[in-house]
């Protein structure tokens, strides 16, 4: 048996350490340990809920738009707000322009790197990998340095400044953009549709690629018909070096959905209303069944916290509690919280991201890859650019579809008392704020991130994180140099910052 700490763990955000251990050269046993504390939901308490708008973004410099998008959701639902329709255009460009900057980043500056690792130096194709995706002089690295940052700049014409923006305010957001500012962010994503995403990505034409790539068998195509696009090299590189076969998990997906698509007044139905749907989608059965986010529970039993009621309980967000302790309780070892849902009976252990999205979306190329060749390192990959092709046509529709001199926000009376959640799909995930007033101030306020879905700790009956049933049984060919570990990891683009917030 062999113990091996990887710590840090880089090339994620934030601080994370990863326990390993092994049976001669199989993961038999993984612990993920975040170790910093931040505190935000403790900052929170007692403040004026519209302070929420302003502190929450600073959870992340990523996904902040997303962690004010729930934010404000949950404000809408307390205050019974109407959001207008142009309003929740805006909303859900801002969400997408976030997103897709981090997919790219992520794609190229976090996971594509360990492709040029020196276990693969024995295939054919390795100078091909070293020639597009090698960090800081890679002909695709450099691309994706220098696209990425133009999602940035439509969300700053609508949020005013990315990260840490505030422009989504309950009852709708606070920009009523003039139409050069709608052409200016029209022609911003053109220009990164022709001269990158279908140049260096796709290879080929984007509604092409979104009419006709619906399944393995149309991917298998696409990547013979443009095999010098970074999708095709992808899929192919990544089928010859076996990621398809790495990181399976639980095999349940979990997605919240996201994006309204028309105007509403308090909370919508999460699987009518939105572009993309809530539900579970459980692999093994090709079943999906709806979601409750009533069923969600956070356990602490191996977390540096305590409850009130004791440390073996889950609490639902609504009465969730944020009391941290590192007295150094036998079998505590991180700050992450345990999550679980509730599915009649059974404390499931999700996975979320983009795979999860697409899949419980029924997007027909996605649910292909997943029911032929079930969840795995390369369809997590596979599943991102698909998000961002997906993205870049919705934006577009979005922009196309606003009209002017209608409102962009309807003031919402605020109430005194109340409890309202707010459901997204982050860039990594499903995220959730749940937030409940009380004399006008902020009485609790708890976040559930996507990678605390993901790679949270043990619950009370030892159940594992879907991450963690990912990597254990996974062989990797060198423990010191475990690669298979990396990918698995990386391919669920973790956050630690979000996570401790």
């Amino acid at each position: 048996m062999t113990n091996i700490t990887i710590s840090p763990f880089n090339r994620v955000e934030g601080d994370l350490d990863v326990e390993v251990k092994y049976e001669k050269n199989k993961v038999v046993d993984v612990k993920f340990i975040s170790r910093l504390f931040r505190g935000l939901e403790i900052i929170l308490r007692n403040k004026d809920p519209w302070d929420a708008l302003v502190i929450t973004p600073r959870v992340c410099g990523i996904c902040g738009g997303s962690h004010l998008y729930s934010s404000a959701s949950a404000l809408d639902m307390i205050y019974n707000a109407e959001v207008p329709k142009n309003a929740v255009k805006i909303r859900n460009v801002l969400a997408m322009a976030e997103t897709c900057q981090n997919d790219i980043r992520h794609t190229y500056l976090m996971f594509l790197i360990d492709s040029t690792n020196r276990l693969y130096e024995k295939y054919e194709f390795y100078p091909e990998i070293l020639k597009r995706w090698t960090p800081l002089v890679g002909s695709s690295y450099k691309e994706a340095i220098r696209w990425s940052k133009k999602y940035t700049e439509i969300y700053a014409i609508f949020g005013g400044q990315w990260p840490h923006g505030s422009a989504i305010i309950p009852g709708g957001v606070t920009t009523d953009p003039y139409p050069n500012e709608i052409n200016k962010a029209l022609g911003i994503l053109k220009n990164i549709t022709s001269n990158y995403l279908e140049k260096v990505i796709l290879g080929g034409d984007l509604d092409q690629f979104l009419n006709t790539v619906k399944s393995v068998k149309d991917l298998d195509q696409w990547s013979e018909d443009f095999p010098e696009s970074d999708l095709g090299k992808i899929w192919r590189f990544g089928n010859e070096l076996g990621w398809h076969k790495l990181g399976f998990g639980s095999g349940i997906m979990l997605s919240y959905g996201h994006f309204p698509k028309d105007e509403y007044v308090k909370e919508v139905d999460r699987e009518k209303d939105l572009i993309f749907r809530a539900g579970i989608y459980i692999v093994n059965k090709g079943e999906l069944v709806r979601f409750d986010q009533k069923n969600i529970m956070e356990f602490i039993n191996k977390s540096y916290y305590k409850y009130t009621k004791g440390d073996t309980i889950g609490l639902h967000p609504f009465e969730g509690e944020t009391n941290p302790n590192m007295s150094g309780d036998k079998g505590k070892y991180t700050l992450t919280k345990c999550f679980r849902y509730n599915l009649n009976g059974e404390l499931i252990t999700p996975e979320v991201g983009a795979l999860a999205m697409l899949t419980v979306g029924q997007n027909p190329l996605i649910l292909d890859i997943v029911n032929k060749l079930g969840p795995s390192v390369l369809a997590r990959v596979i599943a991102r650019i698909v998000r961002v092709s997906i993205y870049h046509k919705l934006i577009e529709d979005e922009l196309e579809a606003f009209e002017f001199g209608k409102p962009t926000y309807k003031k919402p009376n605020e109430e005194k008392e109340g409890k309202g959640y707010g459901l997204v799909e982050a860039p990594r995930g499903a995220l959730g704020h749940w937030i409940s007033v009380k004399d006008g101030k902020i009485y609790n306020y708890q976040m559930v991130t996507p990678t605390e879905i993901n790679m949270g700790p043990e619950d009370p009956s030892n159940n594992k994180s879907h991450v963690a049933k990912a990597l254990i049984g996974t062989e990797v060919v060198d423990v010191s140099n475990p690669v298979e570990v990396y990918h698995i990891i990386r391919s669920h683009d973790a956050c630690m910052v979000c996570n401790v917030h």
